[in-house]
């Protein structure tokens, strides 16, 4: 029964991120540089979450959950990050992980073999695997800048 045993390496995943956001202080919350920010990265876990939890890549809109729009011109500093809370993120990946869990749990081994609306994975099933290793790769980076901020670590779940 794979619904089961990925719901539960999903639980894991959501708690580390949540301990990640709780752990990170205010004052670190939007730190980071053009290339990388603490707040962003995870909202950009939990948005991620949300657009590979559907069935179909289309209607997704980007930035929407926490009202902005990316752009190529968006300044990410000045129009992104302000509207990033820890509130936001915390709610937001409630949302989904509600959403994922109704889905997980009722799921049968089937459901996850043919495609959906993610044409470049061959299965459902791949499609969540790589949703559950992009949302791990990004929680290791925040997990790792709490280390190195000497911030209190996230512990491994």
């Amino acid at each position: 029964m794979l619904g089961p045993a990925l719901l539960s390496q999903f639980r894991a995943s959501w708690d580390m991120l949540r301990q990640a956001v709780d752990k990170v202080p205010d004052g670190l919350w939007h730190r980071g540089s053009r290339e990388w920010y603490f707040s962003l990265t995870a909202y950009h876990v939990v948005e991620t979450m949300d657009f590979y939890s559907r069935d179909t890549p289309e209607g997704m809109r980007w930035g929407g959950h926490a009202g902005f729009e990316w752009s190529e011109d968006t300044d990410v500093e000045r129009e992104v990050l302000p509207k990033i809370t820890k509130e936001i993120v915390i709610s937001y990946l409630d949302d989904v992980s509600e959403r994922l869990t109704t889905y997980l749990s009722s799921v049968v081994d089937a459901d996850l073999r043919p495609q959906d609306g993610f044409h470049w994975f061959s299965s459902i099933f791949e499609k969540l695997v790589y949703l559950l290793r992009h949302s791990m790769h990004h929680t290791g980076e925040l997990a790792r800048m709490l280390r190195e901020w000497g911030c209190e670590r996230v512990k491994w779940v």
